[in-house]
């Protein structure tokens, strides 16, 4: 029998509500970041590029992540070491978020009429080795988001939000040997 209290209906709409919080402002960071690149690298070709869809993309990529982790898709390491778990989970969320960026691409250049190539080219350029290479990135920037999210899993919010944000000096160690 467990003394823990279950969890009321509005503390599970605002953990999750927190959650996604949490999953928007990491996207929204990171492809604030990328639009921000890309402009300057397009920039000194005379291009101009708008960076207005980061906040979109984001919303609609934590949504994609958030709904994906209601279901516990790629749970399967959650008794092995936590760098199984990270790295298995940032390549499941990665191949599933490029696959959802591909389907989007898709979809837009279906109602827009545009070729394959046309309605793909957002994505990595539009060719299998742009695609994949944006997979990788999203891999390689899911790494951290998860290996946060699997610590706290493991050493309890509390305990990390301690660890990360308390100076070193009063933070006490214990030796009970």
């Amino acid at each position: 029998m467990s003394d823990a209290v279950p969890l009321t209906r509005k503390d599970k709409a605002l953990s999750g509500l927190k959650r996604f919080a949490t999953i928007f402002l990491y996207f929204w960071g990171l492809l604030a970041v990328s639009a921000l690149h890309k402009s300057l690298i397009l920039a000194e070709s005379g291009i101009h590029y708008r960076q207005g869809f980061a906040v979109v993309n984001a919303l609609v990529l934590a949504k994609i992540l958030f709904v994906a982790e209601e279901l516990k898709i790629g749970e399967r390491y959650e008794r092995e070491p936590l760098v199984y778990a990270m790295a298995f989970k940032a390549a499941v969320y990665s191949a599933l978020l490029a696959a959802f960026e591909i389907i989007e691409g898709l979809v837009i250049g279906y109602f827009r009429s545009e070729t394959l190539s046309e309605s793909l080219s957002d994505v990595g350029g539009g060719v299998p080795f742009g695609i994949v290479t944006t997979t990788l990135l999203l891999f390689f920037a899911l790494l951290p988001f998860f290996g946060f999210r699997e610590l706290c899993a493991v050493v309890g919010e509390p305990e990390l939000h301690r660890l990360l944000f308390v100076k070193r000096g009063r933070l006490t160690v214990t030796d009970e040997g």
